[in-house]
């Protein structure tokens, strides 16, 4: 008696037990897939806030090699109205840059658009104005590379062969002013800081 019992009581427990282990597999497949669309949508956010943040860099650094084009026409005798325009076009690059950059861009990006804006607007108080420059342009590309991690991107690479020439006009104008007595007379085979070319 007592086994037709337990017979009963097991054959009523059993549907139970599955549907207990049933509705467990349900809400774990449900929680694992619900942290898996926060992963993604994370993953999307930060994707999309960095493919926002190297568009504004992208934009900044063509209005700074275009201004230090006109900067060096301008060293050679050229006519340059629009300079204040483009240094204008710098500020405004600028802020695009500094209000969703991290904060280790900032200085570097400011003091970078700062020396710009005085090498152009001040032209007699900088006749090595590439010289005032070129170490805050290095400073820049350091903190845009740690701001992207560029060596684990492909897609937006620095010039490779734009720093190597910044590395080789310091050492020509180091070495040019510890050859030279007194003020530093403008040279026509001063390096052009033209155009970025493409990286190999």
């Amino acid at each position: 008696m007592s086994t037709d019992i337990g017979v009963v009581i097991l054959s009523a427990a059993l549907p139970l037990l599955g549907v207990l282990i049933g509705s467990g597999s349900t809400i774990l497949v449900q929680r694992s897939s619900a942290r898996e669309s926060r992963l993604r949508a994370e993953a999307e956010r930060r994707q999309a806030q960095r493919a926002e943040i190297k568009s504004a860099i992208d934009s900044y650094l063509k209005v700074a090699q275009h201004l230090q084009t006109q900067l060096y026409s301008r060293e050679h005798g050229a006519e340059v109205p629009d300079i204040p325009v483009i240094v204008e076009q710098i500020w405004l690059a600028h802020a695009q840059v500094d209000i969703i950059c991290l904060e280790g861009l900032r200085t570097p990006l400011t003091e970078h658009a700062l020396a710009l804006n005085e090498v152009a607007r001040h032209q007699d108080q900088y006749p090595d104005w590439w010289g005032h420059v070129l170490p805050r342009k290095l400073a820049l590309h350091d903190a845009i590379r740690k701001e992207l991690r560029w060596q684990n991107d492909e897609a937006f690479i620095e010039p490779r062969l734009s720093l190597l020439r910044d590395q080789v006009l310091s050492e020509r104008n180091h070495s040019a002013e510890q050859s030279q007595s007194g003020t530093r007379e403008p040279s026509l085979e001063q390096p052009h800081p033209g155009p970025e070319q493409p990286g190999p």
